[in-house]
C-alpha cells in the first residue's frame, strides 16, 4: 500500500472532489480527509518529543517497556 499526503487549502473543493473520485474508482484504496486550523500546542509538541525519545530508549535497551497491565493503570 502506499500513502500519500497532500495538503489543499479548504476553499479548493473542486480539486478535493476530482481527487476522491479518483480514488475511489481503485479496489482496496481507502480515502482519510482531515482538516486542520491548528498546529500541534507546545504541550502535544513536547509530548510526542518525549514519547519518540522513550520509543527510541526501549528499543536501543536503556529503557523497560511498559506492560499492558501497567498501561491500563495509567
Amino acid at each position: 500500500m502506499t500513502t500519500v499526503t497532500i495538503e489543499l487549502p479548504d476553499n479548493e473543493t473542486d480539486i478535493i472532489s476530482k481527487i476522491t473520485n479518483m480514488v475511489k474508482g481503485v479496489k482496496g484504496s481507502r480515502i482519510d480527509i482531515d482538516s486542520y486550523d491548528d498546529g500541534f500546542t507546545d504541550d502535544e509538541l513536547a509530548s510526542v518529543k518525549r514519547s519518540l525519545k522513550e520509543a527510541g530508549m526501549i528499543k536501543r535497551g536503556e529503557l523497560k517497556p511498559l506492560s499492558m497491565d501497567d498501561l491500563w493503570d495509567e
